[in-house]
């Protein structure tokens, strides 16, 4: 038999394993609501729209018509207590909620992951983000 095609069923151990690792994220996705300027493929005119579950890795927007996944976009925004200029980042839509789907749970719109924020831009956000009460996520009662 073909090494590449022996499967095995997966146990509650590897399912669990693969859960918890996934569930994993770099940093707390922190409760904000700041503007967001946003350009994508569609136009050159920056959009406003509310920012919220900032991280210094991206952020949620919150939006009725979000984008497709691995959509391209600018991102012009200020983080909280943040004295810089206003950062200018490229960003890569990474997930959707259209409301569509059965599983779609929450609020309407798309996370962006940022993907040139130099490190000195990461160590302003993540000071900037310091303080803030991180994201509650909703808890599912088990019945």
């Amino acid at each position: 038999m073909d090494p590449r095609w022996h499967t095995t069923t997966p146990t509650a151990e590897t399912l669990q394993v693969a859960s918890s690792h996934q569930d994993a994220r770099r940093a707390l996705r922190r409760a904000v609501a700041l503007r967001c300027d946003l350009v994508s493929h569609y136009g050159d005119i920056p959009e406003a729209h509310l920012a919220t579950d900032v991280s210094p890795y991206g952020l949620w927007v919150d939006t009725a018509l979000p984008l497709h996944p691995g959509s391209e976009v600018v991102l012009g925004f200020s983080p909280p207590r943040y004295e810089g200029p206003e950062m200018l980042v490229f960003g890569t839509v990474t997930r959707v909620v259209t409301g569509r789907r059965r599983g779609d749970r929450g609020r309407l719109g798309m996370a962006i992951e940022f993907r040139d924020l130099t490190d000195g831009q990461r160590a302003a956000m993540a000071t900037s983000l310091q303080g803030i009460a991180p994201r509650v996520e909703h808890i599912r009662s088990v019945a």
